[in-house]
């Protein structure tokens, strides 16, 4: 048995496959402690792992809200997110500490590695260093590693000081060589198959792309009486699914539900913020704060979202076609590649045209091909075999064998 420590940062697609990823380890008889922010210590204690909040509930939604305004101030800029500010305001450099601090108490020398969110799981490099144990980086998407040269660049010029210190708190020197530090980890996983990797820019050779790993646990339940009604009085609806966090803005919204409009077909609309959502919502939309998605996704006619790699994953699992509408981050490359395995369409924010929506949305529901290519690429995901996969590439960097 070794001791896992999982750190990661962010929403539901960041968050929920960790869950689920230390659920695999914990079954194959590791002491798994997952750190992450303080939403999600239900979801974790039941996946019987244990729970280290980060922060407060407070806390993570000043921090989201944060994150929003910050990207918010630079659209139409060509200047790069305050993010120092980001990590001041939010106290982030202290939330690398207090995650270092965990993996200390909890190293067992020769039985121990710490595995982290690719790019801001910095925590995990920094105990690799000063305790000697070994690291495991986690991606999310591929666009992880091919931002990687841009992200080094931030974090050199923005972050150094502040990352720095905590190392120093450690006992470690500062960073030289940023690139090399943030490809530094002794495994590289990543959390998507390698037909998706396939249907864009290849990801590095050393990236061990285990296959999409989706929480179903936590994503599954009784739907509402209201919504089964709705399924029962006429032809599938198509669900807006909003990010779990704050990211999206009016525009979303505005070509989403316009795009419904133009299709004709009523709407599921997903958000766990209403302060985001138009007000009033028109008549054919029905709002619900969230929904258990492994249940509701496969009765949609299909899923507009923002191209988080959660939604996407269980829209392919579930047959459903999908229309992409990407803000920003990994979301463009992720939607892209979608497009390219013929299961969606997808537009940049720069393009969110309320008209070019509706008429990408018709296209998904009147050409058989969209459901179709995605009910065979999702008949490919195995999700028992990408959390094995997962397990396995872990537990191969463990200095002695995993005693099972």
């Amino acid at each position: 048995m070794a001791t896992v420590v999982l750190t990661t940062h962010g929403t539901n697609g960041d968050v929920l496959s960790f869950v689920q990823l230390g659920r695999a380890l914990a079954a194959r008889g590791h002491d798994v402690t997952i750190a992450t922010h303080a939403r999600y210590g239900p979801t974790a204690r039941a996946a019987g792992i244990e729970f280290v909040a980060l922060d407060t509930e407070r806390e993570y939604v000043r921090y989201l809200a944060d994150a929003r305004d910050m990207l918010d101030a630079r659209v139409g800029s060509a200047s790069l997110p305050d993010l120092r500010g980001h990590y001041e305001r939010n106290d982030l450099f202290g939330q690398i500490r207090r995650e270092v601090e965990v993996v200390a108490r909890r190293h067992r020398p020769g039985e121990t590695v710490v595995v982290g969110r690719h790019t801001s799981g910095l925590s995990a490099l920094i105990a690799a260093e000063a305790f000697g144990v070994p690291a495991v980086w986690v991606a999310m998407t591929p666009a992880q590693h091919l931002l990687l040269p841009v992200q080094a660049h931030v974090h050199r010029t923005e972050l150094a000081a502040g990352v720095d210190a905590v190392r120093a708190d450690f006992g470690l020197p500062p960073v030289g060589d940023w690139p090399a530090w943030m490809s530094g980890a002794d495994r590289q996983i990543g959390l998507w198959p390698k037909w998706f990797d396939a249907a864009g820019t290849p990801t590095p050779a050393e990236v061990d792309r285990v296959g999409f790993l989706l929480n179903d646990a936590a994503e599954s339940g009784a739907p509402p009486a209201e919504l089964t009604d709705l399924l029962a009085a006429g032809e599938p609806p198509v669900l807006v699914a909003a990010s779990s966090g704050q990211m999206l803005w009016e525009p979303f919204y505005t070509a989403a539900l316009a795009a419904c409009r133009r299709a004709g077909r009523r709407v599921v609309l997903v958000s766990p913020h209403p302060e985001s959502l138009p007000d009033p919502l028109p008549p054919e939309v029905t709002w619900f704060p969230r929904l258990p998605y492994r249940e509701v996704v496969p009765r949609m006619a299909a899923v507009i979202h923002h191209g988080g790699i959660g939604t996407l994953g269980r829209c392919l699992v579930s047959g459903v076609p999908q229309l992409v509408l990407a803000h920003s981050f990994d979301q463009p490359d992720t939607g892209a590649r979608l497009q390219r395995l013929g299961v969606a369409r997808w537009l940049p924010s720069t393009r969110w045209d309320p008209d070019l929506a509706g008429e990408l949305l018709v296209e998904l529901l009147t050409e058989p091909r969209y459901a179709e290519r995605s009910r065979r690429f999702g008949a490919a995901v195995d999700l028992a075999a990408t959390a094995a996969a997962a397990c396995a590439s872990i537990e191969s960097v463990l200095p002695v064998p995993a005693d099972r």
